[in-house]
């Protein structure tokens, strides 16, 4: 079923509800390919905010300014709940003046933001078609986790319903993974983080999640960074040194540390040795991107070549209070964690907040970059964004840098790359 919702004034969205029938299944003979995020995008697809991180830091208004900074660019598809929410969505676009005659909102069911990881990984077939990849959605790995609970299976069938509505074959994995966690450099080579795929498939080999790899995204070989930084360790394995809490965070997702540039460039965070020495978490994080660059460095590329690494600076730590009325808080309460380290429920905690300047999206002439700083906060935080925004512009030559507050994001574990996924022309 298809309906239009007209907003206030000469406004129009579509609104569309996701059909029932199950798009066709992929012919087996089919091979896929992904092409690097740098490349042409067809549409932004995204999903509508269903709680707040932290209560009194909603993240519609970050949905709304990454909506203004896509217009004239490139499509959005956006998922509303249900058509009660997407005639909600319009009339606050109407009322705050946000164009939407670039956005298409469809109803269908989410739980969650993250369309980065449970949204539709669209990958290009052998016979010049698209398909979308349907791979097992387990939560990130988060323990106790139910796939058959009402939730789990909401959230594992978003991408068929994506599918669905653009009447796109679907390519059937059991494999837990990720787009979080994969980054293309459109030629052939996948750059990711071990600890992270290792964890959600504890019963496969490395050798036997490349092969599904390679069967589902058309890779040829591979760069395995061993973890990502500490800021991003899942939250369910502990405190941090200091007692410090992470707000959902995946466990070391490849998008808030390293990103190519294009086939050639890595983009690698940085933490100096005197940053290290300021901060224990800072340290730990310093310790694993130097692993990383030697990984890098080891692997190659696609022919064997070496890849030009670029340097690009770690976000000054930003350390934040959540307490028992905040949205994340609920989620972590009632966690069990590995560490043994029980979770002290009714007290607020300490987290850091899941900052990267490489969490950022690359879209039709545009990069969409998180900046930090605000009245009140050290200096550092702005040069480190000036910093980080002039090493961009020089990334992606051509293209427009636009910088986005997304802190509320930030808040629940992800950011700006975590909440966006890309269909490719």
């Amino acid at each position: 079923m298809r309906i239009a919702l007209a907003c206030l004034g000469v406004l129009l969205a579509a609104c569309s509800k996701a059909p029932e029938a199950a798009a066709p299944e992929a012919e087996p003979k089919e091979t896929y390919s992904f092409p690097a995020e740098f490349e042409p995008h067809a549409s932004i697809w995204m999903s509508w905010p269903r709680y707040e991180n932290k209560a009194g830091h909603p993240t519609e208004p970050v949905m709304e300014a990454i909506l203004r900074a896509l217009h004239g660019h490139v499509s959005v598809d956006l998922l509303a709940h249900d058509e009660v929410e997407a005639r909600v969505i319009l009339d606050r676009f109407a009322r705050n003046g946000v164009p939407s005659d670039h956005v298409k909102i469809h109803a269908v069911e989410h739980g969650d933001i993250w369309m980065r990881d449970m949204g539709p990984i669209f990958v290009k077939t052998s016979g010049d078609g698209r398909a979308v990849v349907d791979y097992a959605f387990n939560a990130w790995g988060y323990p106790d986790f139910d796939r058959s609970s009402r939730t789990g299976l909401i959230e594992d069938a978003v991408d068929q319903n994506v599918a669905a509505l653009r009447g796109l074959p679907t390519v059937r994995s059991s494999m837990s993974s990720e787009g979080g966690d994969r980054e293309f450099n459109g030629a052939g080579t996948l750059m990711l983080t071990e600890r992270v795929e290792r964890q959600r498939n504890p019963g496969l080999s490395r050798e036997q999640i490349e092969a599904e790899l390679r069967r589902t995204l058309g890779v040829r070989h591979f760069v395995w960074l061993p973890q990502g930084i500490a800021e991003d360790d899942a939250t369910w394995e502990g405190p941090l040194p200091g007692g410090i809490y992470t707000p959902l965070t995946p466990g070391g997702h490849i998008d808030e540390y390293a990103r190519f540039a294009d086939a050639h460039t890595v983009l690698l965070g940085e933490v100096t040795e005197a940053e290290a020495r300021e901060d224990a978490i800072q340290a730990m994080t310093r310790e694993r991107l130097e692993k990383a660059r030697a990984a890098i460095e080891a692997a190659g590329d696609q022919d064997g070549r070496p890849f030009k690494i670029v340097r690009v600076p770690m976000p000054e730590p930003l350390y934040d209070t959540l307490g028992p009325e905040d949205g994340v808080y609920k989620s972590m309460k009632e966690m069990r964690y590995t560490s043994g380290v029980p979770f002290p429920k009714g007290k607020p905690v300490r987290i850091i907040v899941s900052t990267s300047y490489l969490n950022f999206l690359v879209t039709n002439g545009l990069v969409l970059a998180q900046v930090y700083a605000k009245e009140g906060r050290s200096p550092r935080v702005k040069e480190k964004d000036e910093a980080a925004l002039r090493i961009l512009g020089e990334a992606f030559p051509g293209r427009k840098i636009v910088p986005i507050d997304a802190e509320a994001v930030n808040l629940g574990g992800g950011g700006i790359h975590c909440i966006t996924q890309q269909e490719p022309l």
